[in-house]
């Protein structure tokens, strides 16, 4: 089973639910042209508006079903979503990545690969051949190193940083139970 893991196009973080900016647009349809001789047999997103909408674009150039699943989200930064300054002590710790420090009051990568690895477990027991997800540049790094078993802390090490409507390719081998590794960061579509 092939799984394309896809990170939603740009957008401005204007709201806590951004929809796409218009070079996110463009950008989720050049993914789109790109993949859509792939033959997907689902595009499962992320619930959130900036996944959503490049989930779309995907589908209306190779149909094929679709659907949302929070899971899938980025990591929760709690309450540093818009600063660190009311937590130096903890982000001394965090900026060092040598633990896999939880955001406070928010996730770490623990939390998001064990909330994707359940429906990634879902979506492995469909049987598809090839599969797309549209997530998040946190999530993408905590499934990686989760599916790799790569320590959590190391995702910060991982696509620094990861682009919009980049693919990743990981492949399961339903024989011995494996996942590998097979493209990562790719955005070579984005350059043409």
């Amino acid at each position: 089973m092939e799984i394309y893991l896809m990170r939603h196009g740009e957008c401005c973080y204007t709201t806590s639910d951004p929809p796409l900016s218009d070079k996110g647009v463009a950008q989720a349809k050049k993914l789109a042209i790109r993949c859509k001789s792939i033959g997907f047999e689902r595009i499962v997103s992320s619930d959130l508006s900036r996944a959503v909408q490049t989930a779309e674009i995907l589908v209306s150039y190779a149909p094929c079903g679709l659907s949302a699943d929070p899971a899938f989200r980025e990591i929760d930064m709690g309450d540093v979503s818009a600063s660190w300054d009311a937590y130096p002590d903890v982000y001394a710790q965090w900026v060092l990545h040598q633990e896999d420090i939880p955001y406070p009051n928010g996730e770490n990568g623990r939390d998001v690969w064990s909330r994707c690895r359940i429906s990634l477990e879902k979506l492995i027991a469909l049987r598809h051949k090839k599969i797309a997800i549209v997530s998040h540049g946190g999530a993408i790094r905590s499934i990686v190193c989760g599916v790799l078993g790569i320590p959590q802390q190391k995702r910060f090490f991982l696509g620094a940083p990861l682009e919009n409507c980049s693919i990743s390719l990981i492949r399961y081998d339903e024989a011995d139970k494996k996942f590998y590794l097979h493209a990562f960061n790719d955005f070579s579509h984005l350059l043409e």
